[in-house]
């Protein structure tokens, strides 16, 4: 069997969908070791070294679709693959293949607001008909699966749930290596909260940069460290958050191999988000040891509900509340931490990757 994967979102500062091809599915030729694998990139990842599995570059110009619906299927219809697994939101327009299609959220058209207009269009029109034409939709949370569900009419029998993984290299850091970043950083001797990800309306940066602020009114120490590309929220319109508050340290982006030690130094993570389809930075700041503060709802509720100090509104007394339960310790922070590493074994690529090849081999019987 002849397995098409579309590793458009790969590269060496994958986020998101890029993480979920590098961790799951360049883990599916383990477990299919019989079938043929081809690994589609816009560019040379270096990641491709199994024997069965190729890298094919296809470069291109213009963004996703155009890629998509250019180089990617003139790539396709030229090897023809028994399966496609279309790993970014949609199929290509013209798909003759059999495909498993990953949906990771549906936020565009449960919140057309948030986007443009054309775009919102666009998408809904894509992401139904991809949904229709796919042999099976893979989803990562209960929560997605009711979205399309609500919007769509779709066989649920067409729907199945992989829960996601985290990396090995997410463990929490020696008391040296945070003493050393936190210096490195100017963060020594302070109460450092994190937040870790692009920066959208809906995860509400501004509301946790005014909780923060009415802690200090309390305890000077509190700082903030925000890692993640700003989309207009910071900084866009009348409004500068950033501006008077030397408390804060921003970084658009951090080297993949410092975050296991950026998570390790916080003493509280929050990620304010109304609308997930899975949440990485959250379990991904569990696995280093530090205690999520998190906007109670979507899927962050069905994933991290009892592993997480939860927040019902982004109100600032209330995420202030939150965050000094976190910040406190005891038991509380005891008590999460330990849960979580009680079902650690959970959150794993591998067991994630067998249970789509197990799909796969269902897919592959005449």
């Amino acid at each position: 069997m002849k397995i098409a994967v579309d590793g458009y979102e790969l590269g060496r500062q994958a986020r998101g969908v890029g993480r979920v091809v590098r961790n799951l599915l360049l883990r599916l030729p383990e477990f299919l070791p019989e079938h043929e694998f081809i690994v589609y990139t816009k560019e040379r990842t270096g990641l491709i070294s199994r024997s069965l599995v190729q890298e094919q570059v296809l470069p291109g110009r213009g963004g996703y679709l155009g890629w998509q619906n250019g180089p990617l299927r003139k790539a396709l219809k030229k090897s023809g693959p028994d399966l496609l697994i279309a790993s970014n939101y949609v199929l290509p327009l013209f798909c003759p293949w059999q495909s498993f299609l990953l949906e990771h959220d549906i936020s565009v058209i449960a919140h057309p607001e948030w986007y443009s207009r054309k775009y919102a269009v666009t998408r809904r029109f894509l992401i139904g008909r991809s949904l229709e034409k796919a042999g099976l939709v893979i989803v990562s949370a209960a929560f997605v699966e009711n979205e399309i569900r609500r919007f769509f009419e779709l066989d649920p029998k067409k729907i199945k749930l992989i829960g996601y993984g985290v990396e090995d290299a997410f463990r929490p850091s020696g008391e040296e290596a945070r003493e050393r970043w936190r210096e490195k950083r100017g963060l020594a001797g302070k109460k450092v909260i994190g937040f870790l990800g692009s920066i959208f309306k809906r995860r509400h940066v501004p509301e946790l940069i005014q909780a923060v602020d009415r802690l200090r009114r309390e305890s000077s120490d509190a700082v903030l460290h925000i890692v993640g590309e700003d989309f207009g929220v910071l900084s866009g319109g009348r409004t500068s958050w950033l501006a008077g508050r030397d408390w804060i340290v921003w970084d658009k982006s951090l080297p993949e191999e410092d975050l296991p030690v950026y998570y390790s130094s916080l003493d509280a993570f929050a990620y304010l988000s109304e609308y997930e389809g899975f949440g990485f930075p959250p379990l991904e700041a569990l696995a280093c040891g530090t205690v999520p503060v998190l906007l109670d709802g979507s899927s962050l509720a069905e994933v991290f509900g009892d592993l997480a100090v939860m927040v019902k509104g982004t109100g600032e007394e209330e995420v202030a509340g939150a965050l000094r339960t976190a910040l406190a310790g005891g038991l509380t922070r005891d008590g999460l931490l330990a849960e979580f590493e009680r079902r650690r074994a959970r959150f794993s690529w591998a067991a994630s990757a067998a249970a789509l090849a197990g799909l796969i081999g269902e897919a592959g019987k005449p």
